[in-house]
């Protein structure tokens, strides 16, 4: 029985899902931004639309952040369950009402709200997207596709519709699919504690946290160097009243390039060549200042803010998805990429940032670029060529040196870094054909516990079936 084909099967229909869930909040993120930020301008003086627009990724961050607090209060099933739709409805409610709000004070709490709630929305979608995606091979494409999709339908409307009339229905439409979330949970970890991997080896748990502080220092590098073009740009629409500068008009497309070019690397080898990829990317960013000084190469450098924005995104959100489920709290970890650099941005654009010399900013991001670059050597992500060599040499000091299948299988989990109950789960996958339940059964533990274990083997063997385990032993063992 081919074991790959039956979960081809029955995730095929989750994927899609996951692709519309991701696209649903995207938009939502964008659009609500976006109409704040505008309709601020009817509403607000200058100043205060500077102010709301960066106190806006504070509370969106803020958001993020309580979600993992409330999964953290509440361990009850039910309780949990509700707050996949409760936060929902506050973001339905509070957006729908600054449409008729025109007292400055009103709308900014309103804005407020909004801006909180959506980050709480956020907060369970990237806890969504880690735990379903972090241990397949589709998770870059999956949200590549799904953020490109958000930002095509959001300037399609915005050009072509008004955004009266688009964005509620996008909020009965997010609502509808929280709810489904809600009803059907399809995934355990939606109301219980997510299973933690087995007890890993101290070193195991010190590799996992200097990749969280590289993942976080990558990320103030990133957030440092885009800063500087998201105020200066935001500050020529405020000034033009949106009408000379747009910051939301066509260049803004180009944001998918980032995405699409990030997303569909990062499901090659699993994110080997992301952080490299995006390095590169930002090679093109630190320069950009320099063609700033000319407002007649305004479009160029937000065709290139935009790609490079893309990226920075793709990246974050990947590396801390893979990562976030290894962790302790993974609904923290997941959109912890957010939360750093949106409290980044706004800590840099509160320092007026923009008011710099131009040569002293070129300074600020070549020296975020050397940072980028240390931080990314110190985790080995740059050396991919001579960690390739590395594991080869490994390998050949792995296999071939056994006798018995017995201790051929226990030098396999050793060159894969199983844990000894990974290694008694991948025991029985390559010398029974039990399937999950009976080999629950025999070890006296859950069959979620055992689905978990058997991903956990997929992801350290880097295979997708029972079938490519298989191949894969057989490769180990006569190479």
């Amino acid at each position: 029985m081919d074991f790959g084909l039956i979960k081809h099967k029955i995730q095929k229909h989750k994927i899609i899902f996951l692709v519309a869930f991701f696209s649903i909040y995207m938009f939502e993120y964008m659009t609500t931004l976006t109409f704040i930020d505008q309709k601020n301008s009817e509403v607000s003086s200058a100043s205060w639309q500077l102010g709301l627009h960066y106190m806006d990724y504070v509370l969106v961050a803020a958001g993020f952040l309580f979600f993992a607090l409330l999964r953290k209060i509440f361990r009850d099933e039910k309780a949990r369950i509700k707050l996949l739709v409760i936060p929902n409805l506050t973001y339905f409610g509070s957006v729908i009402a600054l449409y008729f709000l025109r007292s400055v004070i009103a709308y900014s709490i309103l804005a407020m709200l909004a801006a909180f709630s959506l980050g709480v929305l956020g907060g369970m979608v990237y806890f969504c997207m880690s735990l379903a995606l972090s241990q397949t091979s589709y998770i870059g494409r999956v949200m590549a596709i799904g953020a490109s999709i958000a930002v095509l339908f959001q300037f399609w409307m915005q050009e072509y519709l008004d955004i009266l009339f688009g964005l509620p229905l996008v909020l009965i439409l997010g609502f509808f699919t929280t709810l489904w979330l809600a009803v059907n949970r399809p995934w355990a970890w939606l109301g219980e504690d997510c299973l933690p991997y087995d007890k890993e080896s101290s070193e195991a748990k010190k590799d996992i946290r200097k990749r969280l502080l590289i993942l976080s220092l990558t990320v103030v590098a990133l957030s440092v160097i885009g800063t500087f073009y998201d105020t200066q740009m935001m500050r020529l629409n405020v000034e033009t009243n949106y009408q000379e500068f747009n910051y939301y008009s066509w260049p803004r497309l180009f944001i998918i390039v980032g995405y699409v070019l990030i997303g569909f690397i990062g499901d090659i080898k699993k994110q080997k060549y992301v952080p490299i990829t995006t390095l590169c990317m930002t090679m093109f960013a630190v320069f950009n200042p320099i063609l700033l000084g000319e407002l007649e190469d305004y479009s160029f450098n937000m065709c290139l803010y935009y790609a490079c924005l893309g990226a920075n995104i793709s990246y974050f959100n990947l590396m801390f998805w893979n990562i976030a489920q290894k962790t302790k709290h993974p609904a923290l970890w997941a959109g912890m990429g957010r939360v750093i650099s949106g409290l980044a941005e706004c800590a840099l654009a509160a320092a007026c940032i923009a008011d710099l010399s131009l040569n002293f900013i070129i300074a600020i991001d070549i020296l975020m670029f050397v940072v980028l670059v240390i931080s990314l050597a110190a985790g080995g992500y740059l050396l991919i060529g001579h960690r390739e060599e590395k594991q080869k040499k490994e390998r050949g000091s792995f296999g071939g040196s056994a006798n018995s299948p017995q201790e051929q299988l226990k030098l396999y989990a050793q060159y894969c870094a199983l844990t000894p109950r990974e290694t008694e789960v991948l025991e029985r996958l390559l010398t029974t054909e039990d399937d999950l339940q009976r080999i629950a059964d025999s070890m006296y533990i859950s069959r979620r516990m055992v689905q978990r274990y058997v991903s956990s083997i997929y992801e350290k063997t880097e295979t997708k079936t029972r079938l490519g385990l298989f191949q894969s032993f057989i490769k180990f063992t006569t190479d």
